[in-house]
Protein backbone atom coordinates (compact mmCIF):
# COMPACT_ATOMS: atom_id res chain seq x y z
CA UNK A 1 0.00 0.00 0.00
CA UNK A 2 1.52 3.34 -1.12
CA UNK A 3 1.72 6.33 1.08
CA UNK A 4 0.32 9.03 -0.24
CA UNK A 5 3.04 11.38 1.37
CA UNK A 6 5.02 9.92 -0.94
CA UNK A 7 3.57 8.94 -3.74
CA UNK A 8 2.04 12.92 -4.43
CA UNK A 9 5.73 14.09 -4.59
CA UNK A 10 7.11 11.57 -6.60
CA UNK A 11 6.15 13.86 -10.18
CA UNK A 12 7.02 16.86 -8.47
CA UNK A 13 9.70 18.27 -11.47
CA UNK A 14 11.70 20.29 -8.61
CA UNK A 15 13.35 16.81 -7.05
CA UNK A 16 16.62 15.27 -8.52
CA UNK A 17 16.44 11.59 -9.52
CA UNK A 18 18.37 10.91 -6.67
CA UNK A 19 15.91 12.65 -4.03
CA UNK A 20 12.68 10.00 -6.08
CA UNK A 21 14.97 6.96 -5.61
CA UNK A 22 15.71 7.68 -2.31
CA UNK A 23 11.74 8.25 -1.06
CA UNK A 24 10.51 5.41 -3.11
CA UNK A 25 12.94 2.76 -1.01
CA UNK A 26 12.15 5.23 2.42
CA UNK A 27 8.51 4.57 1.21
CA UNK A 28 9.23 0.93 0.51
CA UNK A 29 10.98 -0.28 3.90
CA UNK A 30 8.04 1.79 5.55
CA UNK A 31 5.30 -0.07 4.13
CA UNK A 32 6.87 -3.50 4.09
CA UNK A 33 8.82 -3.74 7.44
CA UNK A 34 6.06 -1.55 9.00
CA UNK A 35 7.80 -0.58 12.12
CA UNK A 36 5.50 -0.80 15.35
CA UNK A 37 5.96 2.86 16.34
CA UNK A 38 5.57 4.41 13.14
CA UNK A 39 2.48 6.00 12.79
CA UNK A 40 2.47 5.49 9.14
CA UNK A 41 -0.33 8.35 8.57
CA UNK A 42 1.42 10.54 10.70
CA UNK A 43 4.42 10.79 8.28
CA UNK A 44 5.10 13.63 6.69
CA UNK A 45 6.89 14.81 3.64
CA UNK A 46 7.29 18.41 2.01
CA UNK A 47 9.18 20.05 -0.79
CA UNK A 48 10.96 23.01 0.27
CA UNK A 49 11.92 25.49 -2.06
CA UNK A 50 11.01 26.38 -5.42
CA UNK A 51 13.73 26.04 -7.73
CA UNK A 52 14.42 22.54 -10.17
CA UNK A 53 17.55 21.14 -8.69
CA UNK A 54 17.60 23.02 -5.53
CA UNK A 55 14.42 21.98 -3.83
CA UNK A 56 14.89 19.58 -0.84
CA UNK A 57 12.11 17.16 1.19
CA UNK A 58 11.71 17.04 4.56
CA UNK A 59 10.25 14.08 5.85
CA UNK A 60 9.14 13.54 9.04
CA UNK A 61 8.87 10.34 10.89
CA UNK A 62 7.32 10.52 14.42
CA UNK A 63 7.89 7.98 17.07
CA UNK A 64 4.55 7.06 19.19
CA UNK A 65 6.39 5.02 21.64
CA UNK A 66 8.56 8.53 22.61
CA UNK A 67 6.78 11.65 21.30
CA UNK A 68 10.52 13.17 21.95
CA UNK A 69 12.02 11.15 19.57
CA UNK A 70 11.30 11.95 16.04
CA UNK A 71 13.65 11.20 12.96
CA UNK A 72 13.51 14.21 10.68
CA UNK A 73 15.08 13.53 7.08
CA UNK A 74 16.41 16.16 4.95
CA UNK A 75 16.83 14.70 1.31
CA UNK A 76 18.32 17.34 -0.31
CA UNK A 77 19.35 16.81 -4.21
CA UNK A 78 22.59 15.14 -3.65
CA UNK A 79 22.83 14.50 0.38
CA UNK A 80 20.44 13.58 3.49
CA UNK A 81 20.59 14.72 6.67
CA UNK A 82 19.21 12.45 9.44
CA UNK A 83 18.41 14.37 13.02
CA UNK A 84 16.70 12.14 15.59
CA UNK A 85 15.36 13.54 18.39
CA UNK A 86 17.62 15.92 20.34
CA UNK A 87 20.35 12.90 20.45
CA UNK A 88 21.92 14.78 17.44
CA UNK A 89 22.49 14.83 13.52
CA UNK A 90 24.20 13.37 10.95
CA UNK A 91 24.99 14.82 7.26
CA UNK A 92 25.66 12.63 4.75
CA UNK A 93 26.91 13.04 1.17
CA UNK A 94 28.71 16.66 2.03
CA UNK A 95 32.12 14.96 1.63
CA UNK A 96 35.16 13.80 3.97
CA UNK A 97 34.90 13.53 6.31
CA UNK A 98 30.96 12.97 6.44
CA UNK A 99 29.55 9.71 5.70
CA UNK A 100 28.85 8.72 1.79
CA UNK A 101 25.27 9.17 0.86
CA UNK A 102 24.74 5.36 0.06
CA UNK A 103 25.61 4.99 3.66
CA UNK A 104 22.56 7.36 4.70
CA UNK A 105 19.04 4.86 3.85
CA UNK A 106 21.25 2.01 5.88
CA UNK A 107 21.53 4.30 8.83
CA UNK A 108 17.81 5.05 8.45
CA UNK A 109 16.93 1.51 7.81
CA UNK A 110 18.91 0.85 10.65
CA UNK A 111 17.18 3.22 12.87
CA UNK A 112 14.26 2.02 12.27
CA UNK A 113 14.26 -1.63 13.23
CA UNK A 114 16.08 -0.71 16.24
CA UNK A 115 19.92 -1.58 15.47
CA UNK A 116 21.10 1.97 16.71
CA UNK A 117 22.66 3.00 20.06
CA UNK A 118 23.39 6.54 21.37
CA UNK A 119 25.74 6.58 24.32
CA UNK A 120 25.56 9.82 26.56
CA UNK A 121 28.17 11.36 28.81
CA UNK A 122 26.69 14.38 30.89
CA UNK A 123 29.33 16.00 32.10
CA UNK A 124 28.96 19.40 34.32
CA UNK A 125 29.92 21.85 31.49
CA UNK A 126 29.39 19.88 28.30
CA UNK A 127 27.41 16.32 26.90
CA UNK A 128 28.71 13.80 24.56
CA UNK A 129 26.47 11.80 22.25
CA UNK A 130 28.65 8.90 20.80
CA UNK A 131 26.13 7.13 17.83
CA UNK A 132 26.70 3.25 17.28
CA UNK A 133 25.44 0.99 14.16
CA UNK A 134 24.86 -2.42 15.63
CA UNK A 135 25.52 -5.38 14.26
CA UNK A 136 22.90 -8.14 14.83
CA UNK A 137 24.78 -10.75 13.75
CA UNK A 138 28.33 -10.25 16.61
CA UNK A 139 26.57 -7.60 18.65
CA UNK A 140 29.70 -5.40 17.84
CA UNK A 141 29.21 -1.60 18.06
CA UNK A 142 30.65 0.57 15.28
CA UNK A 143 30.89 4.20 16.16
CA UNK A 144 29.00 6.23 13.55
CA UNK A 145 28.76 10.05 15.09
CA UNK A 146 30.50 11.57 17.80
CA UNK A 147 29.01 15.27 19.07
CA UNK A 148 29.99 17.31 22.04
CA UNK A 149 27.75 20.64 22.83
CA UNK A 150 27.17 22.36 26.04
CA UNK A 151 25.22 20.28 28.78
CA UNK A 152 22.61 23.68 29.20
CA UNK A 153 21.72 23.44 25.67
CA UNK A 154 21.83 19.77 25.58
CA UNK A 155 17.94 18.79 26.10
CA UNK A 156 18.78 15.52 27.99
CA UNK A 157 20.70 18.26 30.85
CA UNK A 158 20.70 16.73 33.55
CA UNK A 159 21.25 17.98 37.07
CA UNK A 160 23.56 16.78 39.05
CA UNK A 161 24.62 15.05 35.66
CA UNK A 162 24.74 11.68 35.69
CA UNK A 163 27.82 9.71 34.65
CA UNK A 164 27.18 7.73 31.65
CA UNK A 165 23.61 6.54 29.57
CA UNK A 166 23.15 4.01 27.01
CA UNK A 167 19.91 4.71 24.40
CA UNK A 168 19.06 2.11 21.89
CA UNK A 169 16.72 3.93 19.08
CA UNK A 170 14.08 2.37 17.94
CA UNK A 171 10.78 2.45 16.25
CA UNK A 172 10.00 -1.17 16.39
Amino acid sequence: MPLPQFSDLGGDDRLTEFQRTFLDRLEDLLTTEKPSLVPLKSVSARIVGKRPGKAHVDVDIPNKGDADLELGLAVEPAAVVVSYGWYDHIHFGYGEPEPSVEDAFGFVRDMLLGNVEVEINHGWLWTRVTTYRLDRATGAREETHLTIRAAITAAGFRWPPRRREVRRISFT
